[in-house]
């Protein structure tokens, strides 16, 4: 009985590590076009939603990392916006401080990666807006912490 468990537990954890490795059942891709449209209405929303929105859409829209890329131009244009946000209405782990609609953008471009560096230099060097020169420093900071910067 003994010997039983043993294989059962082997066997276990055997296909627990098979899954996690990658080697598991595959889960069924989103299809392109559903994954555009997601990325669309979300691009749209930085532009049109309220603050809340533009804020939740520029964290969806950095989980989505390069394949957000399309995002980055909209996502720059917010790095100003001081407007402060409650992030526990939309992200999934606990945030225990308010951000601004900004620093949620520069997040979100950190996230996204190499294709956001050039914009946010240029936003760097010469935004009229302090709290946008003030995101993109930090998310060009962020991105060389990260490797993003890297070629």
């Amino acid at each position: 009985m003994n010997e039983l468990r043993k294989t059962g537990l082997v066997l276990g954890l055997g296909l627990a590590i098979f899954s996690f490795a990658g080697f598991g059942p595959r889960r069924a891709a989103v299809p392109a076009s559903r994954g555009s449209e997601a990325l669309t209405r979300h691009i749209a929303l930085l532009k049109t939603g309220t603050s809340q929105d533009k804020a939740a859409a520029a964290y969806w829209l950095g989980q989505q990392k390069s394949a957000a890329a399309p995002a980055v131009d909209p996502l720059v244009e917010l790095l100003g916006d001081a407007s402060e946000v409650n992030p526990a209405q939309y992200r999934t782990r606990t945030v225990l401080e308010k951000m601004t609609v900004g620093e949620e953008a520069a997040a979100a471009l950190v996230n996204i990666g190499h294709s956001a560096i050039e914009p946010l230099i240029r936003v760097l060097k010469t935004s009229p807006e302090a709290e946008a020169r003030k995101n993109a420093a930090w998310a060009l900071g962020a991105m060389h912490d990260s490797g993003a910067t890297q070629i």
